[in-house]
């Protein structure tokens, strides 16, 4: 086993990552390696895992470091996983370990059509699922059978199981006969590869629903087949098979559409406009029509829209205005029929049309109008709807207008209102930006704060007198915020505890009283991250007093809380651990 590169535990950290390189640390401790083997550059084993049967693992290696991997497991797809790190620190430490083999095909070359035979049937005697792949086609010596390839796909969804990382190993057969498509494509066999890809793709969206693929490997499996009904459809231009290749993909498209967008098969509806001449697309947009429903659910108008904007792309080049208007009213295109009346100078009809959008469609709409060069119009049509609709982002439209206009008393009236209907910090801060640019701030700004009081808004003023730096004015509001009081004080709260800090510099009897506070409660709700909590609040006590010059009171709080809780076994220790 020579020639192979020397290896250290940083390479083999790079290669899987930090968390994987931890985790294969523990398989390979735990004697998790089975039949390690060296196959020329590349090294195998089974390593025991979370399902009953061990995951295949594969390395190959290089003078470079490590290539390649991969691992049935779901994650191993590149051999980034922790069952790669425990074989390459199993290669690492123990190489003697590994059985070196000749390369598979070389050992096959060496035997005899009865030796092949007698050792395939002990392999399908060993692993029975194996018989199936006898039926698959050799590229280049036979012909694709389609119900083959049908009953490989079903046996792959059937054998899988439903434990964890089931669809991981269904996956990494079905690839396995996407890769026998790749072959026939290969060799320009596009008929035979065209069957694999499209039956492959047909019994995983018909099971789909069937299954839980969290992480998305069938994707993967339909995404690579759509890919290659793409290179064969850009190989070929047999009608028929041409035909055979659009439905397929229009199939796929049209699959995802119903089933709510999840990115099956993504590239379809792209391949189709790009590699389609004009009358295979007047083809497709047929077969579009004929998908388009007709109800009145929300799903149904969600798919209407989504059929119109791939009919509005596969017949750009032959409909005329009222054609492509025609199509955008019948599927709801809304956005697209504003913006071709817009261009056709239509203002009137496309303003009409937005005012039976809904509010965030609308904003949309507002948008097109302005990059279409009517700023006003669009202005206009939501004002009018912010005037009835509580939907803020209408406001925030129309302000946004404002500052680009340099309209600043109206910017500034609409910060207002915003703020008002949602008052928090951020809109305090525009206000504030808004009325500066005015010179209005700081009368205004008494006037917010005095309706902020009246209206019990005791938080938001905490936090607007802490980002002003007016702590004594923070000291006195945080006391009546409401909530859970203890003490005089909201307990243990971001805020409070953030008065605190922001007050130990020139009130620090106020800090002393808020952390103090805190601790009593932290201790008792128990819990050693509380106690540790407040363990650090009293640190800083402690300091407060000694800069006080009251180390007698000091002592006489640690010694009450300490007395208090004398059972406390896990306060003590935290206590303990930073020096109290």
């Amino acid at each position: 086993m020579t020639g192979l590169p020397d290896l250290t535990e940083r390479d083999i950290r790079q290669w899987v990552g930090d968390a994987s390189f931890h985790r294969g640390q523990g398989y390979y401790q735990g004697g998790s390696i089975l039949n390690p083997r060296c196959q020329g550059e590349t090294l195998t084993a089974q390593c025991i895992g979370s399902r009953p049967q061990p995951y295949r693992v594969e390395v190959t290696l290089g003078a470079q470091g490590i290539l390649i991997g991969s691992c049935s497991c779901p994650v191993g797809g590149g051999g980034h996983c922790k069952h790669a790190a425990a074989l390459l620190l199993t290669w690492l430490y123990h190489p003697n370990d590994f059985t070196e083999m000749a390369k598979l095909e070389a050992s096959l070359k060496d035997r005899s059509q009865a030796e092949l035979i007698t050792l395939i049937r002990k392999m399908i005697d060993r692993y029975p699922d194996l018989e199936i792949l006898l039926e698959l086609p050799v590229p280049g010596k036979e012909s694709v059978d389609e119900a083959g390839i049908r009953r490989q796909v079903d046996h792959a969804f059937q054998s899988a199981g439903n434990e964890w990382g089931a669809v991981s190993g269904m996956a990494h057969d079905l690839l396995g006969l996407v890769d026998i498509g790749d072959e026939y494509a290969e060799q320009s066999a596009w008929r035979d590869a065209v069957i694999v890809y499209r039956v492959i793709i047909e019994r995983v969206l018909e099971q789909y629903h069937q299954i839980h693929d969290e992480e998305g490997h069938l994707h993967e499996v339909v995404n690579r087949c759509v890919e290659g009904l793409g290179q064969c459809l850009d190989a070929t231009d047999d009608g028929v098979q041409r035909e055979v290749i659009l439905r397929a993909l229009f199939e796929t498209y049209r699959w995802d559409v119903d089933f709510g967008g999840i990115d099956m098969g993504y590239e379809a509806s792209g391949i189709i406009l790009e590699q389609s001449v004009l009358e295979e697309r007047q083809l497709v947009a047929q077969w579009v029509r004929d998908a388009i429903p007709t109800g009145s659910t929300w799903s149904d108008d969600y798919h209407r829209q989504r059929y119109g904007g791939f009919l509005l792309d596969l017949e750009q080049n032959v409909l005329d205005d009222e054609a492509f208007l025609r199509i955008c009213r019948e599927t709801g295109r809304l956005a697209d029929l504003v913006k071709r009346l817009l261009e056709l100078d239509r203002v009137d009809e496309a303003e009409n049309n937005v005012r039976r959008a809904g509010d965030y469609e609308m904003l949309q709409l507002a948008d097109i109008f302005v990059a279409q060069g009517h700023t006003d119009q669009a202005t206009r049509l939501v004002k009018k709807r912010a005037q009835t609709s509580q939907d803020t982002r209408l406001l925030e439209w129309l302000k946004k207008r404002a500052v680009e206009r340099g309209d600043v008393a109206e910017a500034l009236a609409l910060a207002e209102k915003l703020f008002w209907q949602r008052p928090d910090l951020k809109g305090y801060d525009d206000v504030q930006v808004q009325a500066r640019a005015v010179g209005r701030w700081e009368h205004l700004r008494e006037e917010m704060v005095d309706r902020l009081a009246q209206d019990g808004r005791y938080t938001l003023l905490t936090e607007i007198h802490l980002k002003e730096g007016k702590v004594n004015r923070a000291l006195e509001t945080v006391e009546r915020v409401s909530g859970r009081m203890y003490g005089g004080f909201t307990w243990q709260t971001p805020l409070s505890i953030r008065v605190a800090q922001a007050a130990e510099e020139n009130h620090p009897q106020q800090a002393i009283s808020i952390y103090t506070t805190a601790v009593r409660r932290l201790i008792d709700i128990r819990g050693r991250d509380n106690y540790a909590t407040a363990a650090a609040y009293l640190v800083r006590v402690r300091d407060l007093y000694q800069r006080l010059g009251g180390e007698d009171i000091w002592q006489a709080l640690i010694t009450e809380i300490r007395e208090q809780n004398r059972r406390l076994r896990a306060l003590k220790e935290e206590l303990t651990k930073v020096g109290l």
